[in-house]
């Protein structure tokens, strides 16, 4: 009898725990809106190829059963399927495992983050959560990894459907894919072309008259140099500047030394007065004009240099005499200038090759005259490269479109460069920049990859094919080409990067890749996704002119600073412009907020 009577108390007992068990679970699913859920963002948005959920959990106090076992796990719902997200266990503090525990006399909070790849149809959709809770006793010896296995034990309960965000913002899509830099490279052209030309006079020891049966002026360098200068006079060709030095060897008396200098700059000044004012009158003859209406006035610059220590040691330890080393220590261990004059004197008389090889060079005069190479007119280039192009050096062509802000010029110089110089890879990659700029991104191509056949792996050349891909689509073989242009120190490649770390919501980075330009649509763009909605819509006021895209941006930077008026009015002027952004603006869930306004339902035409 009392065996009986045990059975059944605890048979009751038993049937006590598992009311009491769907009692607190119900009870639990009764209160669940009680239970605060934060969603950040909200709306959802994409960041990257991303969706990125961070929801912040409130549970209030005498909520959460001590004996119950809850799965959380989010889903993404939206037309066509849905996307169960991960899911996390809660615990009473009478249970065992893993999990956040929550205390049903305290409450408590539990924070929830994942990210799913996004699709385009999660736009409009729907973050859904209903956890399922059951006793601790009901999984005990079962693995439960999601919610679906949850809902398979016994007295498990769905705590109820609450909808905790709405929507997708797709911001960081809106990027201006025909946006990107292209790049001219430069012409390298130069407005002024020296061509320096020295010749030297050489004197006979302690004498600075001009001796051209000295030796050392019949040597054949020094009269093919003084040849070539009077060749150079003849030619007419302007000076930029003249610059005469003069020196001495250094075995002389100091003074002495100085005034050979001096006097020997003037003798070279001398000659070079005389060469030239006798070319003049040469060329003044043949023209037909007087000297002085050919005759540049130039006065040369003018250093008398003494004695030339440094070129004598120098010389001395580039020649094959054997004790050189040791005859350098010796010379140079004399501090006192007069005692390693006399040190030089003393080495001539044992070492003949000083006195016969190393000493007479130094006694010389340089002249260094600076002529200007003749140079068309810029207005020459300019009507050459129109009317007989062929006639212009391939720099000269290629300058030529930079003295024309006509972009129809610029375009047909460029194809002429083409045409005339087919070797050169810059007349094809400049064409192909216009044309990228214009938007004809075939014609782009097909120029491009003829440069690129010339001239492998440009950064100019490489940046273009980037910026063609992107316009096209292609965002891997975009960012392949980008990241190589890049690495050759191209700026528009550096540039163009920018857009690419945008699609890798990589927006503070984006922003510095283009913070050289200021009123630029991509930039805005990085600003706005990295925050700075302020700064975004500076970026975009100052565009020149606004595009329809710059205005629905500018929309989304007011909504997002609460500015109801400022998103209708910059929402309105977009539509005006581009009648397809009024499809958009409907489901743009950046403008949820304003969604039953009537004049925002006006403008987007609910």
């Amino acid at each position: 009898m009392k065996k009986a009577q045990v059975i059944g108390f605890a048979a009751i007992l038993g049937l006590g725990i598992l009311f009491s068990s769907c009692e607190s679970l119900k009870k639990m699913a009764k209160d669940h809106a009680k239970v605060k859920y934060e969603v950040s963002p909200n709306p959802l948005e994409m960041h990257g190829d991303k969706v990125k959920v961070t929801i912040n959990g409130t549970i209030p106090a005498k909520y959460f059963w001590n004996k119950a076992v809850v799965v959380f796990q989010p889903t993404i719902t939206y037309e066509g399927g849905q996307q169960n997200l991960k899911p996390i266990v809660l615990r009473g503090v009478k249970t065992q495992g893993q999990g956040t525990v929550i205390d049903n006399k305290t409450g408590g909070k539990f924070s929830y983050t994942d990210e799913v790849a996004f699709v385009p149809q999660m736009e409009q959709c729907r973050l859904m959560v209903n956890p399922v809770g059951y006793p601790e006793k009901s999984g005990i010896g079962q693995e439960i990894n999601d919610a679906a296995q949850a809902v398979g034990l016994a007295k498990n309960v769905k705590l109820g459907d609450r909808e905790i965000a709405e929507g997708t913002m797709v911001t960081a899509t809106r990027i201006d894919k025909e946006g990107a830099k292209a790049t001219i490279v430069p012409d390298k052209y130069e407005k002024e072309t020296v061509i320096p030309h020295r010749t030297f006079i050489y004197y006979l020891v302690d004498t600075y008259n001009l001796n051209w049966n000295y030796a050392l002026n019949k040597k054949a360098e020094a009269k093919a140099a003084v040849k070539a200068l009077d060749s150079l006079f003849n030619t007419g060709m302007a000076m930029k500047s003249v610059e005469i030095k003069a020196w001495a060897s250094p075995e002389g008396e100091e003074s002495r030394n100085q005034n050979l200098s001096d006097n020997r700059a003037k003798t070279a000044v001398k000659y070079f007065n005389t060469a030239y004012d006798n070319a003049v009158k040469k060329l003044a003859r043949a023209q037909k004009v007087k000297p002085a209406a050919i005759k540049q006035a130039i006065e040369p610059q003018v250093q008398s240099m003494g004695e030339d220590w440094d070129k004598f040691i120098a010389d001395l330890r580039a020649s094959d005499i054997a004790e050189k080393n040791t005859i350098v220590n010796v010379i140079s261990s004399h501090t006192d200038r007069a005692s390693r004059e006399q040190e030089i004197r003393n080495m001539t008389v044992i070492y003949k090759q000083i006195e016969d090889n190393i000493l007479p060079p130094l006694r010389r005069a340089e002249l260094l005259v600076n002529f200007l190479e003749p140079k068309k007119t810029d207005e020459e280039i300019a009507q050459l490269s129109l009317t007989e192009p062929s006639a212009l050096k391939v720099e000269e062509l290629l300058y030529a479109a930079t003295l024309t802000e006509d972009k129809d010029n610029q375009l047909k110089i460029y194809l002429t460069a083409t045409e005339v110089y087919p070797e050169e890879y810059r007349g094809f990659n400049n064409a192909a920049a216009l044309y990228i700029e214009r938007k004809q991104y075939d014609l782009a191509q097909q120029l491009l990859e003829t440069a690129n056949g010339l001239q492998p792996n440009d950064g100019g050349v490489l940046n273009n094919l980037g910026a063609v891909a992107m316009a096209k689509g292609d965002m891997e073989n975009a960012r392949h080409n980008f990241e190589n242009s890049m690495k050759t120190g191209c700026a528009e490649g550096a540039f163009n990067m920018g857009l690419l770390y945008i699609k890798d919501g990589e927006y503070a980075r984006a922003a510095s890749a283009m913070g050289g330009e200021k009123c630029y649509y991509n930039l805005a763009l990085s600003q706005l996704m990295n925050g700075q909605a302020d700064q975004a819509k500076a970026t975009l006021e100052c565009m020149e002119p606004a595009t329809a895209d710059a205005y629905y941006l500018l929309a989304v930077c007011a909504a997002r600073m609460d500015k109801k008026a400022d998103a209708i009015s910059a929402l309105r002027q977009a539509i005006a412009e581009k009648a397809a952004l009024k499809a958009q603006a409907q489901k743009d869930v950046e403008f949820i907020n304003f969604r039953d306004d009537a004049e925002f339902q006006s403008v987007v035409g609910f």
